[in-house]
């Protein structure tokens, strides 16, 4: 996508809200991003036939302990510009069989917006940006559980698109 293509885009969302105490919340301090809703885009990925549903669920479970699997709702389009952000938060679930998040990150050249993760004291970042740079043509994921706290920090320049499933 060209950079005029990645402004359209951006211009295209709506803010980004956040779930708080089962409400969607509008508050720029904590969230600024775009979005898309699963009704304004289309979108031709089928992550079962292409294998990624099975490589989250491996990732996530011994198949003794879930051999039925997972499925995976597509939930949104997100797009951080330059300054976006989304302070330190655990996801609200959506529904009642929500147990986490599967995060798509386009490999579109940006600077900043890692995701950090941290639960029991551990952190990991997932940064999107160094996978854009090593290899163009592979999105990057992320999955983790509801109860575990993330942040996406402030993206520097270009943009950090991502679809977002529950």
């Amino acid at each position: 996508a060209t950079e005029a293509d990645l402004d359209k885009l951006a211009a295209a969302c709506d803010p980004a809200t956040f779930g708080m105490n089962q409400l969607d919340v509008l508050d720029e301090s904590y969230r600024k991003a775009g979005k898309l809703d699963k009704t304004d885009f289309a979108l031709n990925l089928d992550i079962v036939g292409n294998g990624l549903l099975q490589a989250v669920h491996s990732a996530l479970f011994d198949w003794e302990d879930n051999p039925r699997g997972i499925k995976a709702e597509l939930y949104k389009l997100n797009v951080y510009g330059p300054g976006s952000f989304f302070k330190a938060h655990k996801d609200t679930p959506r529904g009642d069989d929500m147990f986490g998040s599967l995060v798509l990150n386009f490999p579109i050249k940006h600077e900043g917006g890692a995701l950090v993760l941290r639960h029991d004291g551990r952190e990991v970042i997932h940064d999107a940006s160094a996978a854009a740079y090593t290899d163009p043509n592979q999105v990057s994921w992320v999955a983790f559980y509801s109860d575990v706290e993330h942040e996406v920090l402030p993206v520097q320049s270009g943009y950090r698109i991502t679809l977002t499933y529950n």
